[in-house]
């Protein structure tokens, strides 16, 4: 186990290191199952607070491939893929958006911080849109047309590349969209599914994914099955409304603290 304690940043206990990292891999994987709503969104935050950012997306993109195959498995047959081919143009120039945008911060030597505005801001965010319609709030609607798909996609696509946290995005453009729930989680799991491998050869030419983060990575993925066999089973004996809300404040409560990092330094 000697090697393990090589692995925390200085000054992140080992203890802390892991439970980061097997927390956000089990949220991942309760999310993909389709229970608790935009939670994925906690996991980025939650391991940056183990990690640098830098590290941290590099670290997830592996985990979020890996949970999308399970994903994609259990939801193949419904995915809508009138909605779908859409979004998916839309998410290529999103990706490259979003790559251009990391190097051009990385170039001027500010990755870190600005990736720590950009997750933590971007969090914030989506958790405050998913409250205002948890409490009956209503957003404003695009049209359902290839072009609305499009731009939909493209921020998603821009924003996963920068932060891992785009679901919340397509998830309420969908459900403006009146899909049903196993449509929805279908539709959602393939569209991300290949959005993520799009974004691999962007993370290895920018240095976010090497060695030492698809070692992380990989020490984390066999929790995957775990997390959505848990998500499973809270399906049909946990209600949703009070688990989505204790994940959306401790989504909130990490992605405050990084913004705070950002300014304090």
């Amino acid at each position: 186990m000697e090697w393990l304690t090589s692995l925390p940043p200085e000054g992140t206990p080992l203890w802390w290191y892991i439970t980061a990292l097997a927390g956000a891999v089990v949220v991942i994987g309760i999310a993909k199952s389709g229970f608790g709503g935009g939670i994925g969104i906690l996991a980025v935050p939650l391991v940056a607070s183990a990690l640098p950012v830098s590290r941290t997306v590099g670290v997830m993109l592996p985990v979020l491939i890996a949970a999308d195959v399970v994903a994609v498995w259990q939801h193949r047959k419904n995915t809508d893929w009138s909605a779908l081919r859409p979004a998916l143009l839309g998410a290529a120039v999103g990706v490259v958006l979003g790559a251009g945008v990391i190097l051009l911060f990385r170039d001027r030597g500010v990755l870190e911080v600005a990736l720590r505005l950009v997750v933590g801001g971007v969090c914030l965010v989506f958790v405050g849109v998913q409250v205002y319609r948890m409490v009956g709030g209503r957003v404003p609607r695009l049209p359902g047309t290839p072009v609305a798909g499009g731009i939909a996609g493209g921020v998603a696509g821009g924003v996963s590349t920068l932060a891992h946290a785009a679901g919340p995005v397509m998830s309420i453009y969908w459900l403006e969209r009146r899909f049903s729930k196993a449509a929805l989680v279908g539709t959602l799991v393939v569209f991300f599914f290949v959005v993520n491998w799009a974004k691999v050869p962007f993370y290895l030419g920018l240095g976010l994914m090497n060695g030492a983060t698809l070692l992380e990575s990989a020490l984390v993925i066999p929790l995957i099955p775990l997390g959505a066999a848990l998500g499973y089973w809270m399906h049909r004996r946990m209600p949703e409304g009070p688990f989505t809300a204790v994940m959306y404040a401790g989504a909130a409560a990490a992605a405050g603290w990084m913004v705070w990092r950002a300014f304090s330094g």
